[in-house]
């Protein structure tokens, strides 16, 4: 199964969400984003099929300078705006290409070179009441 989030106010067309149930939201004040001063930040838990299908359509609305991301161990899926991309964890020179057109769709590498791949506590303890697909 993949884990990840995306955070709503990165997609100019939520319909690549459609149909999914996320099994936990934070809603984050961020008064200092020009962009959106809230995020809604979902958890989803996904097959490999299931994020396959969704990818294209979720990479086709996602606004630059933002991204989502699903791992699963050392599986690592980005999606930038027009672009997904499948990394490794471990092999961080896999994540050259992400990195390089991130840069051409304005994300800051301070955002990129560290994508968490650790649940945060609040997601990892809402997992746990959630029955695995």
């Amino acid at each position: 199964m993949f884990i990840g989030c995306v955070i709503l106010e990165s997609l100019s067309d939520v319909r690549p969400l459609h149909g999914l149930s996320h099994f936990v939201e934070r809603v984050a004040e961020m008064p200092d984003d020009p962009d959106a001063k809230v995020w809604h930040v979902r958890w989803y838990q996904l097959d490999q099929a299931e994020l396959a299908s969704r990818l294209e359509g979720l990479a086709s609305a996602m606004k630059p300078q933002w991204y989502a991301h699903f791992w699963q161990d050392d599986d690592l899926r980005v999606i930038l705006a027009g672009r997904a991309f499948q990394l490794s964890v471990s092999d961080r020179t896999t994540w050259e290409p992400m990195l390089s057109y991130g840069d051409t769709v304005g994300i800051a590498r301070n955002w990129t070179e560290r994508i968490p791949t650790v649940l945060p506590e609040y997601v990892a303890n809402s997992l746990r009441n959630v029955k695995r697909i």
